[in-house]
């Protein structure tokens, strides 16, 4: 048996880089119960600034892997429903914006600088408020007929970008603001069919790509949105690319997405029924390599079974 073990080895390895070839992500973290309700993330140096969609004006610092390091309470805001939060140089953007009653009129976002975070464990800091509202925005007697709800926030050079949630036509209208403290109307850019119920947004470091990230009704058959090739601040006038990240109606969250330095792309999901509140890395040009395609007879509403791990949490 001696003289064989030449053959074992080389088999050995093979089975071991096969399984990590299994899948393209970098980084795959569950998150601790504080981020079960992960709803929108921005990356900043070394950083990954986190909100919750609890009505807490809190951010969460996590390192690149997903790993919380500290806990951040703004003392002089409160809150109804945090959806996102966005980064710039200097300052970190909590958007207090969600609507999901469709009965809101005013909105704002808090405006942190990132000197006066302190290092600790419980850290608290006092954040400039930036209120808004949109034109002609009204009361709707449904939900499901708000098509002004929000949930996501991105920053490019001297302004902060707003996307819609539709719940109405499943698209999502662009809206930009100032970023210093005040009360604005938000103003109108574009729109663009979405055919899904967008969650986040981010901007790539060069300024040339922008993605969001959505699912469908029920939190089913999430996808990705890439735009390039845009003109000025319309997002929507360039190219598009969906990326789909589901072929099975999985009960999957996603509601955060941000570009990291070397090229990486994070997003993170909420906590389901079957699927851990996790945060997930993967190398932009390796994104393709997550897609899966629909079935052109399956429908959201169907009763495919999802593929679980023996934790019952979702594999990718």
């Amino acid at each position: 048996m001696i003289k064989y073990w030449f053959l074992i080895i080389p088999v050995f390895l093979f089975a071991c880089s096969a399984a990590e070839q299994k899948s393209a992500l970098v980084v795959k973290t569950v998150l601790p119960k504080e981020l079960k309700e992960i709803s929108g993330i921005t990356a900043s140096d070394s950083d990954i600034w986190a909100i919750t969609d609890k009505p807490h004006a809190t951010i969460y610092r996590l390192d690149l892997s997903g790993k919380l390091k500290e806990q951040v309470e703004i003392t002089n805001a409160e809150a109804t429903d945090v959806e996102a939060v966005a980064s710039d140089p200097n300052y970190i953007y909590i958007a207090d914006v969600g609507d999901n009653a469709g009965d809101r009129t005013e909105r704002k976002i808090i405006k942190v600088a990132k000197a006066n975070i302190k290092q600790g464990s419980a850290a608290k800091v006092t954040g400039e408020i930036i209120e808004f509202t949109f034109t002609n925005e009204e009361e709707v007697e449904k939900k499901k007929q708000n098509n002004f709800d929000c949930e996501s926030l991105l920053s490019y050079k001297d302004s902060l970008y707003v996307f819609t949630k539709d719940r109405e036509d499943k698209e999502t209208r662009l809206y930009v603001l100032p970023k210093a403290a005040g009360k604005y109307n938000a103003r109108f850019i574009n729109s663009f069919n979405s055919k899904g119920l967008i969650t986040d947004a981010a901007i790539n470091p060069a300024n040339n790509e922008v993605a969001l990230i959505g699912y469908h009704k029920g939190h089913k058959f999430p996808f990705i949105l890439l735009f390039n090739k845009f003109t000025g601040n319309d997002f929507f006038s360039g190219s598009h690319k969906k990326i789909n990240l589901a072929d099975k109606p999985w009960d999957w969250q996603l509601e955060g997405i941000t570009y990291g330095n070397d090229n990486m792309l994070y997003f993170s999901c909420e906590g389901t029924k079957q699927v851990a509140a996790t945060f997930y890395g993967i190398k932009r040009e390796d994104l393709h390599k997550i897609e899966k395609k629909k079935e052109s007879n399956s429908q959201p509403e169907d009763n495919g079974e999802p593929e679980l791990t023996k934790k019952g949490h979702l594999k990718m």
